[in-house]
């Protein structure tokens, strides 16, 4: 029995998971086209003169959605699933486009040697960089712009949500005084970016730091998600 053909789109999905089962989540363009072309073609029902052409123009459709990450000209990621810092050797630039898909992970592969560490920690540095940037180098909580005084803070802590440690939308950019009252619990956010006060602390200083704090800072892109936001208020509430 006949079957429907695929959309171009499902086709190239399908002939880059193949690809990437046989050779790994890296796609060399040229490759793929040899060992794909005429699959992707047949399975699309495709009698044009340009099916290379077409094949790349979804290529780029994909990269557009994230799917796909520039690697090196010519060559792609993958990054149908989430993409394990440690496990590739990735340029900055990949990586950054990972973080800005919301598809790299962090410290989910024992970094056992060298190697893995040195992977981990640039991915945490270019997502450092990232948030800092997505807040204008400036804390979400108050005016300190000074780039030595900023950290990307975890709404939702390292331990607690492994599968949130390389997205955006759970990483403020805080200053070093604002950082470790958030995370301590002296104030949290509610669902509208409203700051929620709790302690007030017991020395001048303290309640100085939490007297500058507010109003939110509105990133650039990927505010704070509403499910790390509630698994900060759940856990400093415990307390």
């Amino acid at each position: 029995m006949a079957t429907d053909p695929q959309s171009w789109r499902d086709a190239v999905l399908d002939g880059l998971r193949r690809y990437a089962a046989r050779h790994g989540p890296i796609i060399d363009r040229q490759r793929l086209l040899a060992e794909e072309l005429s699959r992707v073609g047949a399975a699309t029902d495709t009698r044009g003169d340009t099916p290379g052409q077409t094949l790349s123009r979804v290529l780029q459709e994909l990269r557009d959605e994230g799917l796909l990450l520039f690697v090196t000209p010519g060559r792609y990621l993958l990054a149908e699933q989430p993409v394990d810092v440690e496990a590739l050797e990735l340029p900055e630039q990949t990586i950054d486009e990972a973080i800005r898909a919301g598809r790299l992970r962090l410290g989910q592969l024992p970094a056992t040697d060298t190697v893995a560490q040195r992977r981990l920690r640039r991915g945490q540095e270019r997502l450092r960089r990232l948030a800092l940037l997505n807040y204008r180098c400036t804390c979400a909580f108050c005016d300190v712009s000074e780039e030595p005084l900023l950290v990307a803070s975890h709404i939702a802590r390292w331990a607690d949500c492994p599968s949130g440690r390389g997205d955006l939308a759970n990483v403020l950019c805080l200053c070093r005084f604002h950082d470790p009252l958030f995370e301590l619990g002296y104030f949290t956010l509610g669902d509208h970016l409203e700051i929620i006060p709790r302690y007030q602390g017991h020395s001048a200083a303290v309640r100085s730091v939490l007297r500058s704090t507010g109003p939110f800072r509105h990133p650039v892109a990927h505010p704070p998600g509403l499910d790390y936001l509630a698994a900060h208020r759940s856990r400093v509430t415990r307390t």
